[in-house]
């Protein structure tokens, strides 16, 4: 057991919790009048998400390490060609985003979590540790990342702190306003269809067939040029997410429960199947990297098998691709093939 997950058994233990389940959690209907709140909390930390180079004011390198150390040894050799890089080949070749996107991309995954509930963002606590090392230009550039995902999604920054480090940090605290009923994840009823969201002619394992490439090559201008990283390319989704806004807004109340995709296809069915003591029967077998690739943040959802072309019809309403896994039932478990995403 890892040391994250022995950590929220021991809390879950403590009696001081109510339901770690979910990314988010309800608040008191009692507290306000007119709208239902959740709340989300996530981090985004240097030399655990990913790593700066603070000298250079245009761009970082995620740390390998995004899987444990076995995983890193083994299955991106497995995945790559040549020798898995070194740390020292890695901080040579790989600089990736720039501070701007930097910081969207610490709103958007915690924005993921609130749509994916069944909410909208509204309000944003923001707690930032900028590193020491880093000059006026380089905080000019996050700040323009905040203000534009913030602007984007129509969230108000209401508070927080801010504070000086050796390591560039951010802690968001989202509160987001439910558009109907809250989406948990353990909704799933016997016989469900489980299915997952993904750009049009696409599916998932863009965001690791692009980080396999940045850890082998960086941001070669023959292979992956940087600008393909920094834009709506299907090969800057692991950079920057496209979250299904629209579609969910208007499928929720066709949808039982309903996750992102953060770790990785396999390891959320594996969630899903234990959180509701149900299995989940594949209709087809799916390639490795559509089951392994995390930081997808594409939406993940059970429903009833009648209403499946009512959202196929708003799938293409909102240029979105819709792809059924299976269904989930008392059948035998079946072995999905995994890896260990974050640590």
């Amino acid at each position: 057991m890892d040391k994250e997950s022995y950590f929220l058994n021991l809390l879950a233990q403590s009696g001081i919790t109510q339901n770690l389940n979910d990314d988010c959690a309800l608040l008191s209907p009692l507290l306000f009048k007119d709208k239902r709140y959740i709340i989300a909390a996530d981090s985004f930390v240097e030399n655990i998400h990913f790593k700066m180079s603070h000298k250079d004011s245009n761009f970082l390198h995620p740390k390998p390490c995004h899987y444990s150390n076995e995983i890193d040894s083994k299955v991106l050799s497995k995945y790559t060609k040549s020798p898995t890089p070194t740390h020292k080949d890695i901080d040579s070749k790989n600089k990736w985003l720039s501070y701007e996107n930097l910081a969207k991309k610490a709103f958007l995954v915690n924005i993921s979590d609130i749509l994916s509930s069944g909410a909208l963002p509204q309000y944003a606590l923001l707690s930032i540790v900028l590193h020491k090392d880093m000059k006026n230009t380089q905080i000019q550039e996050v700040l323009q990342g905040i203000t534009s995902v913030c602007k984007e999604y129509n969230i108000t920054l209401i508070g927080g702190d801010t504070m000086c480090g050796r390591e560039l940090s951010f802690h968001i605290t989202l509160i987001g306003h439910l558009i109907g009923k809250y989406l948990h994840r353990d909704r799933v009823k016997n016989g469900d269809l489980l299915a997952y969201t993904s750009i049009r002619k696409g599916n998932l394992g863009s965001s690791f067939k692009t980080l396999k490439k940045l850890l082998r090559y960086g941001t070669n201008k023959h292979i992956l040029p940087r600008h393909v990283i920094e834009t709506t390319h299907r090969d800057s989704r692991f950079a920057l997410p496209f979250l299904r806004m629209a579609f969910l807004k208007k499928s929720h109340r066709l949808l039982h429960a309903c996750m992102d995709i953060s770790d990785g296809l396999a390891n959320e069915i594996k969630r899903l199947e234990s959180q509701n003591k149900l299995t989940l029967l594949p209709y087809s077998t799916l390639k490795k990297e559509v089951y392994q690739s995390g930081e997808e943040y594409e939406l993940l959802f059970s429903f009833k098998e009648k209403d499946l072309a009512a959202l196929q019809r708003i799938a293409d309403s909102t240029r979105t691709q819709i792809h059924v896994v299976g269904k989930f039932g008392r059948y035998k478990p079946h072995f999905f093939h995994t890896i260990q995403w974050h640590t």
